[in-house]
């Protein structure tokens, strides 16, 4: 039996309430039934915990040839329905590798990547030409049927982030709320139909096995929330991590660098990077504010702002 984290059964709370606490107990048991179901043996050193993430538990396991492998179960929501459908599209190129699924579930067998190494350990212009490069990669692929488009989220924004921006009021100026609609308004009728990771940030990004750098590259991206769309939507993450590392000097200045760098790099439209990642961000500070989590770890009002001040 494996132990639940007590980081996982955290947020899970304070995400999902009461019935996150609920899904976080029926966990143990959930491995115990794909393990038998995949005869799958635990590959844990005694008395370790599982990793895990804001929604997910992800278990080392072994497959019946020997191959390392994880067992990952997330939080049955929209954010994670489609991630199997993501992986099997891109079938291990430039993204880890999928092994098994069981969609409804939300239970995933990927292939085991070097989880000590992700791209915080590269310095944060490097880590962008990475991210970009796996990012623009990624939506070489047409979205498989079935993904959320990014035009219909617009739609969606439109229609609804006025009623919740209301509903929670948020303690930022409403004119954020008014851009972030323009944006879906103006921007999301005919927007692409490419396969978009939408939370591609530095610790998404994980080492390749050597035996497989060679021919793969040597970092695959994990925990897609894919979206069918344009590569500009994809950008905020690299924006809103690793704001710790941001120049005290002018860090609304050297934010904007980020933004200019990831447009460049990945030959994007540095406007729609701007206009999408604003949208994105407000959407945020309502949920944020719905959950009851303030600004949150990305502090994503100021970013608005910052992104807002300059070009």
């Amino acid at each position: 039996m494996i132990t639940v984290p007590a980081g996982l059964r955290e947020s899970s709370a304070q995400a999902f309430g009461e019935e996150g606490v609920k899904w976080c107990a029926t966990l143990p048991d959930l491995v115990a039934e794909y393990s038998e179901r995949w005869k799958l043996t635990l590959d844990l050193p005694e008395r370790a915990e599982p990793w895990f993430g804001f929604c997910g538990i992800v278990v080392p396991v072994r497959t019946p040839s020997g191959e390392p492998a994880v067992l990952k179960i997330s939080w049955p929501d929209d954010d994670t329905a489609h991630e199997h459908l993501a992986l099997a599209a891109w079938a291990g190129n430039r993204a880890v590798r999928l092994l098994a699924a069981d969609g409804p579930r939300r239970a995933l067998l990927l292939e085991r990547l070097d989880a000590d190494r992700d791209l915080r350990s590269l310095p944060v212009d490097d880590a962008i030409r990475v991210l970009v490069d796996l990012l623009v990669g990624l939506a070489e692929h047409p979205a498989p049927a079935g993904i959320d488009t990014q035009e219909d989220l617009a739609a969606r924004w439109i229609e609804q982030l006025p009623r919740r921006w209301r509903e929670v009021s948020p303690p930022y100026p409403e004119a954020m709320l008014i851009r972030a609609v323009h944006i879906a308004r103006e921007s999301g009728p005919g927007s692409g139909s490419r396969l978009i990771h939408t939370d591609l940030h530095y610790e998404n990004v994980l080492a390749s096995q050597p035996e497989s750098a060679a021919t793969r590259g040597e970092w695959l991206a994990i925990d897609p929330k894919p979206v069918a769309g344009d590569p500009e939507f994809g950008v905020l993450p690299l924006l809103w991590n690793r704001l710790e590392e941001l120049d005290p000097a002018d860090p609304a200045a050297d934010l904007r660098h980020r933004m200019r760098l990831a447009a460049e790099v990945g030959g994007l439209d540095l406007d729609l990077v701007r206009d999408w990642s604003i949208a994105r961000l407000v959407e945020t500070v309502i949920w944020d504010s719905e959950i009851g989590a303030g600004d949150g770890d990305h502090h994503p009002g100021w970013i608005v702002e910052a992104l807002t001040g300059g070009s």
